[in-house]
């Protein structure tokens, strides 16, 4: 049962992993030119950066239609940008914020007789000011404005139309905000989170007394999010607002940030512990991501029926 790993040696979660898993002599992958289509070497791989390279990523593709177990599956799209999400938040009954989609400046193609400017007033109305000015599709903090007016916004907007779709939403005024962990579509581990750009997040245990049914809806909902998506490893963002409503900020990280400098120890081990159970479990079932259950002409595989 070969395990391959897609992380940087010097990663200390990957490294703890590896650790953990130690019966199963996990390795780091490296790959170089490889005639297609390629077997898989490993029965499950734990990919978390494949997401910035796109021959990694056509790599964990390839392998997985080819028998490999990825996690996260590597062909899993549907909430890869912020307005996916905001459409299975809806499904869910999740409160989230109210959001506008802005068009983008078309370089190549002139698409000014489909494409029109935003009618200003109505965007306003819509989200109210301060609001978040973001990319659809952004991570990282990256290109990301809190707007206090309208001049403003139009003059971001304009700086960025031609590099960047855009989405402009309301900014929730939050009195706690949480980030949740989430394995297997089932174990949920809620932090506290202060949020801040350039890697200055701030991570603190939960009372969950506390924070009381709050604390479950959160919990609950996440679960929920993450089963329906068939995402194996995600963190999702949540705010409670003055009235204790729980409301979704980011529901999408398949590469979480787990760093043991900046989590609590119970909760960097709990991490762990939970997503090395989850890897065993997948090798266990001899479960398949979608891709290839899709292909297998069985129709045997656990996640094909």
């Amino acid at each position: 049962m070969r395990v391959g790993i897609l992380e940087f040696r010097d990663n200390e979660f990957a490294r703890s992993v590896a650790a953990e898993l130690s019966d199963l002599e996990p390795e780091f992958i490296r790959a170089g030119a490889l005639r297609m289509p390629s077997p898989s070497p490993y029965q499950l791989i734990i990919d978390r950066v494949s997401f910035c390279d796109p021959f990694l990523r056509e790599l964990m593709r390839c392998w997985s239609l080819n028998g490999a177990y990825v996690l996260n599956d590597p062909f899993y799209t549907l909430t890869s940008d912020k307005l996916s999400d905001l459409l299975v938040c809806d499904r869910l009954s999740i409160p989230r914020p109210r959001t506008v989609l802005l068009p983008r400046q078309n370089d190549a193609e002139d698409v000014r007789e489909m494409v029109a400017e935003p009618d200003w007033e109505a965007v306003a109305a819509e989200v109210s000011f301060p609001c978040i000015l973001k990319p659809v599709d952004g991570y990282a903090w990256q290109d990301v404005f809190r707007i206090e007016s309208l001049v403003e916004l139009q003059a971001r907007y304009l700086a960025l139309k031609s590099k960047r779709t855009l989405i402009v939403q309301e900014l929730v005024q939050y009195v706690e905000y949480y980030r949740a962990f989430c394995v297997g579509g089932r174990d949920v581990l809620l932090t506290a989170w202060t949020p801040r750009p350039l890697d200055a997040g701030v991570y603190a245990l939960v009372d969950r007394a506390a924070v009381g049914e709050a604390g479950a809806f959160i919990e609950a909902k996440t679960a929920e999010l993450n089963a329906g998506l068939g995402l194996d490893f995600n963190s999702v963002e949540w705010c409670l607002t003055k009235d204790r409503l729980p409301v979704i900020i980011d529901s999408y990280n398949d590469v979480p940030d787990v760093r043991k400098e900046k989590l609590p120890g119970p909760c960097y081990e709990w991490i762990v512990d939970r997503f090395c159970a989850c890897v065993r479990g997948k090798l266990a079932s001899g479960e398949r991501n979608r891709g290839a259950a899709f292909l297998d002409p069985s129709g045997n595989s656990p996640s094909a029926r």
